[in-house]
C-alpha cells in the first residue's frame, strides 16, 4: 500500500498545475482536506493528473462539484 501512495505522490507532483493538483499532493502527504478541496483532488487525479481538460463523466456523483465538467 505505501508503495502505491509513493508512486501517486511522484505523478501528482509531475502532473500538469490544475485545479486540484496541489490538494491531491497534500492529501497525499497524509494532510487533511475540507470537502471542496478533497473534490478537486479526486477530480484531478481521475483527470489524469490534469492531463484532460474538460470532465463528461455525468454520470459521476462529483461532477456538478468538479472543477473541469462543461459548463
Amino acid at each position: 500500500m505505501e508503495n502505491i501512495q509513493e508512486e501517486m505522490l511522484k505523478s501528482a507532483k509531475a502532473g500538469k498545475m490544475r485545479q486540484g493538483k496541489n490538494d491531491l499532493i497534500k492529501h497525499l502527504e497524509g494532510k487533511r482536506l475540507s470537502w471542496g478541496r478533497a473534490i478537486k483532488a479526486k477530480c484531478y487525479d481521475c483527470n489524469g493528473m490534469g492531463e484532460i481538460d474538460t470532465c463528461d463523466i455525468v454520470t459521476c456523483p462529483l461532477y456538478p462539484f468538479s472543477p473541469y465538467r462543461k459548463r
